[in-house]
């Protein structure tokens, strides 16, 4: 009897298929070496929580679940109470600085509370979007994505730094891309616009991705993709970001590369 191979469904049986976030990807093109210890050898237990971390992470929540609620249940106590209730007590040095970020964090929240439309009702928060492109695999988890004008999407991305990000890194940034790319895909509407929200800088950077501008950052992200699950060696790629690396003592390369800078520096 003859042999029946098993046959492929287009856009359901990925079969070897890279399957990457954005996070993953901005870091393989930072340094393949950093992606291959987290993503490879699954050294995140190496990796610090850091209190940057652990405040964004507490703000996400918050506002996750406020956006969550009926518009009518929505109120700045009840935001800040959401904070409460989400905050992430590990990753600060010490109690007086879990206190004071903590302390922060719920005055950034009323800031954005009185500057902000809290009537929006979105049509998802946290929404987790998974596509496939041929041979590779982009899944992503948008904060919110609120209904445009006519049929479209805006996409909501919040942002804890305290200083904004400029114009022309919002316009280039691969997560916005491969978000929007993922919106039109899986959810079959153009997406408007791409809102970086930087709740605790207290300000919004809005960008867009018409559609040959998305053709062709897409294009980029996904050559990255595919060179990423060609690669064997991971190779590190040097620079000042090695100083901060939370896995430098296991990359001699990195090593020489502060130890150079700080060389430099004398």
């Amino acid at each position: 009897m003859d042999r029946v191979e098993q046959q492929a469904l287009p856009g359901v049986d990925v079969g070897r298929a890279a399957v990457l976030s954005p996070s993953a990807l901005a870091r393989y093109r930072l340094c393949p070496r950093l992606y291959r210890f987290l993503h490879v050898d699954g050294l995140w237990r190496m990796s610090r929580i850091g209190a940057g971390q652990s405040f964004g992470t507490s703000i996400h929540a918050a506002l996750r679940e406020f956006f969550r609620l009926p518009v009518s249940a929505r109120s700045r106590d009840g935001l800040l109470e959401l904070f409460r209730r989400f905050w992430v007590r590990e990753g600060y040095g010490s109690k007086e600085e879990r206190a004071r970020e903590k302390a922060r964090g719920l005055e950034v929240l009323r800031g954005w509370y009185d500057r902000s439309d809290t009537t929006v009702v979105p049509y998802a928060t946290e929404a987790a979007l998974q596509a496939v492109y041929g041979d590779v695999v982009l899944k992503g988890r948008l904060d919110r994505i609120d209904p445009g004008e006519g049929s479209t999407v805006v996409i909501v991305d919040y942002k804890t730094a305290k200083r904004p990000g400029s114009q022309n890194a919002a316009d280039s940034d691969l997560a916005l891309t491969v978000y929007a790319s993922l919106a039109e895909r899986r959810l079959g509407r153009p997406v408007d616009r791409l809102v970086l929200d930087y709740v605790a800088a207290g300000t919004q950077v809005v960008t867009e991705r018409p559609p040959e501008v998305l053709d062709e950052r897409m294009a980029d992200v996904l050559a990255s993709a595919r060179a990423l699950r060609d690669d064997t060696e991971f190779a590190p790629r040097t620079g000042p970001w090695c100083k901060g690396c939370d896995l430098l003592s296991r990359c001699p390369e990195g090593q020489a590369e502060v130890a150079a800078s700080g060389a430099r520096l004398d």
